[in-house]
């Protein structure tokens, strides 16, 4: 079975086995009590959770394909940057209803300006998520989050179809999402920009295992 086959079937198993919404009442929590929950122990490091729309959910495992892009994206990023933007790995952007831990973003400013708060979208130059087994859900629900919060580029390094999807130009609104769309073959270099300057481009078969 081809590795698209089965994220297919694996999210389509999904689909019929976890509903939309829960057939009973939820507490969704906010931002604040979920930080509250980090602050208390009752969430921990070793817990692989993050915070979607006020859901407290898991974290899709990773693998030596997954963790090469994600060691490719950062070196290629802190190359193009330098001091003067934050390469923050696997950690956590905060939104107004979410926190979730995308697996690379260059952020504006230094690390420095992030030691009592994490970024915000309006300070994301980019937002990596690398697929595989998660493809179907970044291209879904978290395209939706993302957009609906206004990130102004995400970037979806796809692993099943051996591409880089990169998405602009949010629209919120009852259906947020992206109103553009484009895709990078190995062949092609993915432009990196902030405040309408070009700083560098990334090689797309740099970045994939």
């Amino acid at each position: 079975m081809s590795s698209a086959a089965r994220v297919t079937k694996q999210a389509n198993r999904r689909t019929e086995l976890v509903p939309a919404i829960p057939p009973f009442p939820m507490h969704r929590f906010t931002v604040d009590e979920y930080h509250r929950m980090i602050e208390t122990g009752i969430i921990t490091e070793n817990d692989r959770v993050e915070l979607l729309r006020g859901w407290v959910v898991a974290k899709m495992g990773t693998n030596p394909p997954h963790n090469y892009a994600v060691n490719a994206l950062m070196k290629a990023l802190l190359a193009i940057a330098g001091p003067d933007a934050a390469v923050r790995i696997q950690q956590p952007i905060t939104t107004t209803d979410s926190e979730p831990e995308p697996d690379v973003v260059l952020a504006t400013g230094t690390n420095a300006d992030y030691k009592t708060g994490n970024p915000r979208p309006s300070e994301m130059i980019v937002l990596v998520e690398v697929s595989e087994s998660s493809l179907l859900e970044d291209q879904t629900t978290k395209l939706a989050l993302y957009a609906g919060a206004k990130v102004a580029v995400r970037w979806i390094v796809n692993l099943v179809e051996r591409r880089v999807e990169v998405y602009t130009q949010p629209r919120g609104g009852k259906s947020p999402t992206y109103k553009s769309q484009t895709n990078s073959a190995p062949g092609d270099a993915v432009p990196v920009a902030c405040g309408g300057k070009t700083l560098g481009r990334i090689p797309v078969k740099e970045l994939l295992p």
